[in-house]
């Protein structure tokens, strides 16, 4: 089994991979771990392209994360599931700031060591509005039009 959880920040996406991961009893892969190195620094683009084929070499796996540059059309096409987690800002907002402060001065599991959890002004703005784009809402509508037989695009919670 494959799947790729993707969706908006703050959207659970973390959480319901490690979940799925376990139920199936098989390797988790989140790319913030790959793209992030200690203290929020981005890792070399070769360097995150390697670990990402090299973990999608296994034959089962989950991988959270979008990151397009990460094999995306590779992740999606192989994968037997897709899950999409499209909630509006307002939950995604109350999701991030519950883990800020749960997490406060602490390294989440989905992150690199080193990255202590915050939420900053660039973050902040991505996470209430840049986030949001036409573009992005685009890009998991056609997701879902290219592999309507495996995606499913949940909007809310109860979904």
């Amino acid at each position: 089994m494959k799947i790729a959880v993707m969706g908006y920040s703050g959207s659970g996406k973390s959480t319901l991979a490690k979940q799925l991961a376990g139920h199936y009893g098989i390797p988790l892969l989140y790319l913030d771990t790959v793209n992030f190195s200690e203290n929020w620094q981005l890792r070399d683009r070769e360097a995150c392209k390697r670990m990402v084929a090299e973990f999608m070499q296994n034959e089962s796996w989950v991988i959270d994360g979008n990151y397009g540059e990460f094999y995306q059309q590779e992740r999606l096409s192989q994968a037997d599931r897709i899950i999409i987690l499209c909630f509006n800002r307002f939950v995604c907002m109350k999701q991030a700031f519950r883990r800020n402060v749960e997490y406060k001065g602490r390294v989440r599991e989905s992150i690199s060591k080193g990255c202590v959890e915050k939420i900053d002004p660039e973050f902040f703005l991505w996470l209430v509005y840049k986030q949001y784009s036409k573009a992005r809402k685009e890009k998991f509508a056609s997701i879902k039009a290219k592999y309507p037989d495996k995606t499913y695009l949940f909007r809310s919670r109860k979904e």
